[in-house]
């Protein structure tokens, strides 16, 4: 798999980019804060729907056009599969809100048919690195829990739904513990939204169980040989329900577990105004030799631990859908030792890997032989050789 053709407009500091791409390494070179982490940016937006960048749609939308009638940012791409090609377009529409301010909605297309997001999302499969990485291993359970949403969504549609479900249900019963608390609504107006809430925080529970039973064999492997055999990385997964490892039980199981949590801590629900039982309070433990990373693991520690999950989501990705999923790494090599460097370089496999770099050095002062080269300047992108 490789993205084939890549469009943009209004998107970020690109008023109007169309880049012809080849399998094999791309590399972005440029100063910073010159476009190549925006690129990069539209490309898993592409892939997987969201931006860990954007807070809200409207971040999307070039400054010089929001003040137009209609502001808008469209990235389209193509994408080259192994069951023929894709075509992937995101249009991004923006309108003036009280007070001025912008907001905006994604509009999906999939071969020129209109989509929901989550149907559109695997069409193309990426990875992305980044410098932020190390936040998977230092930083808050939300960053560990979405790293697992974004790679099951897109390795199962199914599993994107699920989540967007669960979401919105969530939502609806947070919004009834407030009424209860403010005595506007009763308790028995719980039953339904317990159910629907444990239906599908069931499935989701269960697929990233065994998900993360799959990541912790390559993220060991994977992580040992970049830190030349001197660490061991454990990954578990750490549901709020139930007993027992996820990955051991069904969906059902694990619906009904939670279920009979969801109605034992009803009152405690009601005094918070929220759940606190679900997938969405889960996290992922993360150790080295027996202790908790992010408690005492250095800084280079937690980057090679973070390029262990990354890489072991593109095997997991390549196992579940037969292709090898797009690598998009994002000046993460700036901070890496050059053992280390030729270490991720090595371990690196895929038909298209994006690698951005202020620094051309970083790659032994010469381009790898066959490698796709790219100047980028202030929002425009050219081949350089």
């Amino acid at each position: 798999m490789h993205l084939r053709h890549l469009s943009l407009t209004n998107f970020r500091n690109y008023r109007q980019q169309e880049l012809e791409l080849a399998p094999g390494m791309v590399l972005l070179l440029g100063a910073n804060a010159q476009g190549k982490t925006n690129l990069l940016e539209a490309i898993f937006l592409l892939a997987t729907g969201r931006s860990e960048r954007a807070s809200v749609d409207a971040d999307y939308i070039a400054w010089d056009v929001r003040g137009e009638a209609q502001p808008f940012a469209r990235v389209a791409g193509v994408a080259a599969r192994a069951d023929g090609d894709a075509s992937i377009e995101i249009t991004i529409v923006g309108r003036e809100a009280a007070g001025g301010r912008l907001i905006a909605s994604k509009r999906f297309r999939l071969n020129g048919v209109a989509k929901r997001g989550a149907d559109v999302t695997g069409a193309l499969k990426a990875v992305l690195f980044t410098t932020d990485d190390m936040e998977l291993v230092g930083g808050a359970p939300s960053g560990r829990r979405r790293y697992l949403d974004v790679m099951l969504s897109q390795a199962s549609r199914a599993y994107g739904r699920a989540l967007q479900r669960y979401t919105k249900v969530l939502a609806q019963r947070n919004a009834l513990l407030k009424r209860i608390q403010e005595g506007a609504a009763g308790r028995g107006e719980l039953g339904y939204w317990d159910e629907e809430l444990a239906r599908e925080g069931g499935a989701i529970v269960h697929a990233r169980g065994i998900a993360v039973t799959e990541l912790a064999v390559d993220a060991a492997a994977l992580h040992a040989r970049l830190s030349g055999e001197r660490e061991r990385l454990d990954v578990r997964y750490e549901p709020r329900t139930g007993d027992g490892p996820p990955a051991a039980k069904t969906a059902e199981e694990i619906a009904a577990a939670l279920l009979a949590q969801l109605g034992a801590t009803q009152g405690r629900d009601i005094g918070a105004g929220l759940t606190l039982s679900g997938p969405h309070r889960d996290d992922v433990a993360l150790t080295l030799d027996g202790q908790r990373a992010a408690d005492f693991a250095s800084r280079g520690q937690q980057r090679t631990a973070a390029l262990a999950l990354r890489l072991a989501e593109a095997s997991l990705l390549e196992a579940r859908s037969g292709e090898r999923p797009l690598l998009l790494l994002d000046d993460v090599l700036s901070e890496l030792d050059e053992a280390r460097r030729a270490g991720v370089l090595r371990e690196v496999r895929a038909d298209q890997v994006m690698i951005s770099s202020a620094d051309p050095d970083r790659f032994g002062g010469e381009s790898p032989v066959g490698a796709q080269v790219f100047r980028v300047d202030a929002g425009h992108v050219e081949r350089w050789h």
